[in-house]
């Protein structure tokens, strides 16, 4: 009966923790979606409004560049310094009348907990869900010692029935009874000092 208990409460954890962590990712991924989106846009506007040098409201995420090939205008988004490829994923679209460079900064697992560190209930969701697999494997093992020691006491008791069933006999065979009642004790004795 306690097996599959504890099989079903260890497939809700695994099933709680993987969600709250499903669940604080996609906010992650929603937040940086709509902070990439509004630096495209502001890009977009200041290209329209003729403007060389464009910011954007979210640097970190985005180097956006757009050259205009007939005229070799070029319109670049904070690009101060050279681009590390290995930090970014980059797409070259050709446009009407020139060609979009766009670099978006690689997810980052600090950067992702930054945000859940930042967001309460997506702290909340995973603190919760480290408290339940740190308490359901306190008892899990607590559960197992607490079987193991089950095992331990029957054995003894076991061992205590043949003892008493060795006494009974004492009236009918004295030297044989005492001899065997001698050598089961000294196995008790042994077994429970070992166990120890």
């Amino acid at each position: 009966m306690r097996k599959p208990f504890i099989f079903f409460l260890w497939l809700f954890l695994l099933v709680f923790v993987l969600s709250s962590i499903y669940i604080s990712f996609t906010a992650y991924l929603y937040d940086r979606d709509a902070k990439i989106l509004a630096n495209v846009s502001s890009f977009f506007l200041g290209v329209k409004g003729g403007v060389d040098r464009v910011s954007i409201p979210y640097p970190k995420y985005t180097v956006i560049m757009y050259a205009k090939e007939p005229s070799g205008k070029f319109v670049s988004s904070n690009v101060g310094s050279p681009i590390d490829r290995d930090k970014y994923v980059h797409v070259v679209m050709p446009v009407k009348d020139g060609t979009v460079y766009m670099y978006v900064r690689k997810v980052q697992l600090l950067e992702y907990l930054a945000f859940v560190g930042q967001h309460n209930l997506y702290t909340g969701l995973l603190v919760a869900s480290v408290l339940l697999y740190f308490s359901i494997f306190y008892f899990t093992l607590k559960e197992f010692e607490l079987a193991e020691r089950g095992g331990l006491t029957e054995e003894l008791l076991n061992r205590l029935k043949a003892l008493r069933l060795t006494m009974a006999t004492l009236k009918i065979i004295p030297e044989e009874s005492i001899d065997e009642m001698k050598k089961l004790v000294d196995n008790i004795l042994k077994h429970r000092l070992s166990k120890r």
